[in-house]
């Protein structure tokens, strides 16, 4: 009889281990402020559960588990600095490329400039040997007109 008595009033301990201490609701049906869950100030750390810290607001917080969210967090970091790294290396290559294309687009500016040099040159000599043929026409039709008909 004692057995079962001693038995039961142990499980009531371990349930009560489990229940607030205070209703989570209040009289209205509203869920009380997290705050007002939170252990106290001047909690003692000695009486912490063994794996058991304060975290972030006074929470009771699980070692493992802020070991294992801490190995996610840095897995993911290292994640994105290889993205990162293998980002700023197309940059690298695009930054080359483009170097490249510049000095390509330099030199067929030049190019440009050269054969537009040229071209203008040529046309000044067309324009200047139009000009003589023109003239020496003008002197073909003079002497034409300036010979004596008699003359033989």
């Amino acid at each position: 009889m004692q057995d079962t008595d001693s038995a039961s009033e142990l499980s009531e301990r371990r349930k009560a281990l489990f229940e607030p201490l205070e209703p989570v609701e209040n009289i209205n049906g509203k869920r009380l402020p997290a705050e007002s869950l939170l252990p106290p100030p001047d909690f003692d750390a000695a009486s912490y559960p063994k794996g058991w810290l304060i975290g972030k607001k006074r929470k009771l917080v699980n070692v493992d588990v802020v070991e294992s969210m801490r190995r996610i967090a840095v897995q993911e970091m290292n994640r994105k600095d290889r993205e990162i790294d293998g980002l700023n290396e197309q940059l690298e290559e695009d930054a080359r490329c483009l170097e490249h294309l510049q000095l390509q687009l330099l030199q067929e500016k030049s190019k440009r400039t050269e054969v537009e040099r040229e071209n203008a040159m040529l046309q000044d000599h067309i324009s200047m040997l139009m000009s003589m043929l023109q003239d020496n026409e003008q002197l073909g039709v003079e002497d034409e007109g300036d010979e004596d008909p008699d003359r033989p």
